[in-house]
């Protein structure tokens, strides 16, 4: 496998989680009201916050002579070659209409900067929304509940990001992680370094709570919000994390910590 075939492999991990949030965002009122989608602008970043330390430097990956380093292309003229790429990879299904490639590399930063933050911006995700409806039930004393059947539409993603190697696509994203750090302080981040966003946001996602059935839901408005305001009040990733159900999410978890191990321990870090 090449490294370019890794590299978006990589990504291809970040949109599918991209796509899985829409579902998981999405907070249907039960038939026949309709609900929509909230749509969240990104967050400006506060760069008087910039932490301007690196604190998990990405090394530099040196060539190997059987596999020449083509020279990377430019921010804005990425988006063919990750479609190209893609394309034979997932020949089951038309990547057209999974994946967002206007602007692809961009996406994907934004979305991983924004999961410790409250809301993610739908509509500057990497992955195009998907079918399928957010279900709730009736539990005790006529209480709002995430209907558990709803985990199991998840599970493919899962799957998928449980199968892929953290340490090859850890080298690749190292070898193109200029573009990464280019759209990154095209977001306002002059000084801060996107790798150590990378390593937060998994750690973010780590320090999910575990969460057990029932999971409770209020309805003031339109939108569900977790009756537990302590829930509702987490970060986006972590209200993903709860949304997916506790086995899911352990899962997941077990392979973030495999990743982080892979984007820090190579640099000697703790």
């Amino acid at each position: 496998m090449s490294s370019t075939t890794r590299w978006v492999l990589f990504l291809a991990v970040i949109a599918c989680a991209g796509a899985a949030y829409y579902l998981w965002s999405q907070r249907e009122a039960p038939q026949p009201q309709p609900v929509t989608v909230e749509q969240a602008a990104a967050p400006a970043p506060n760069t008087d916050e910039v932490e301007t330390l690196t604190r998990h430097p990405v090394p530099q990956v040196q060539p190997r002579d059987a596999e020449p380093v083509k020279p990377l292309p430019a921010l804005d003229d990425s988006d063919d070659a990750m479609q190209q790429a893609l394309d034979p990879i997932f020949s089951t299904q038309p990547l057209d209409a999974l994946l967002n490639f206007d602007g692809f590399i961009n996406r994907v930063v934004v979305t991983v900067d924004n999961l410790p933050h409250a809301k993610l911006p739908i509509r500057r995700l990497p992955a195009k929304p998907l079918r399928g409806k957010f279900l709730v039930k009736q539990g005790a004393g006529g209480a709002i509940e995430i209907d558990p059947t709803n985990y199991k539409r998840y599970r493919k993603y899962v799957e998928l990001f449980e199968g892929m190697d953290s340490r090859k696509i850890a080298a690749v994203y190292f070898h193109f992680y200029p573009l990464f750090q280019d759209a990154y302080r095209d977001l306002g981040y002059k000084s801060a370094y996107f790798n150590d966003r990378v390593v937060a946001a998994i750690d973010d996602l780590l320090a999910a709570p575990e969460v057990h059935d029932p999971v409770r839901l209020v309805q003031p408005s339109v939108f569900y919000k977790y009756a537990d305001a302590r829930l509702e009040n987490l970060s986006a990733g972590q209200r993903l994390m709860i949304r997916i159900g506790s086995e899911n999410a352990a899962r997941v978890k077990a392979k973030l910590r495999e990743l982080r191990d892979a984007l820090t321990k190579r640099n000697g870090d703790d």
